[in-house]
């Protein structure tokens, strides 16, 4: 099983048109590479799609794929994200790797528990940072 890896976060990628329920594991090298070539030309579609509206005489933000086009081509710490996402939207910071390369990266992390306010430091996997895995998250709490 191959995976796709964001290489400056070291997190698995999701292409943006797989549906949330699918796995982020590929079967084979060729599917893997077909992923990253799906998300490759979607950020293209994106882009376009923006340029067609503004064409057109329309706001940039009129179109159905803004906030990805603008994610595809704004600086780095500009909108509160913590990677370039253009070198994700141009393939060159993804990278494909086997399930058993990448393994379990595991973050520790300190701060406040939302449930009871106590200091806690927890241990997790890096793709469950900020999802109702996360106990540092208050959605942990509210399932």
């Amino acid at each position: 099983m191959f995976v796709i890896v964001n290489k400056e976060t070291n997190r698995l990628h999701r292409e943006p048109t797989r549906k949330s329920y699918r796995s982020v594991s590929y079967k084979s090298l060729a599917a893997a590479k077909a992923g990253v070539t799906r998300t490759v030309k979607y950020y293209q579609k994106a882009i376009e799609d923006v340029r067609q509206t503004v064409a057109d005489g329309n706001p940039d933000y009129q179109s159905r794929y803004y906030y990805d086009a603008r994610d595809a081509t704004s600086e780095p710490s500009e909108y509160g994200r913590g990677c370039d996402m253009r070198l994700v939207a141009d393939g060159s910071g993804l990278e494909i790797m086997t399930e058993e390369e990448y393994g379990d990266p595991q973050v520790t992390r300190t701060g406040r528990s939302p449930y009871n306010g106590n200091e806690i430091t927890v241990t997790i996997g890096i793709n469950e940072v900020g999802t109702h895995m996360d106990p540092l998250c208050e959605s942990h709490y509210t399932r």
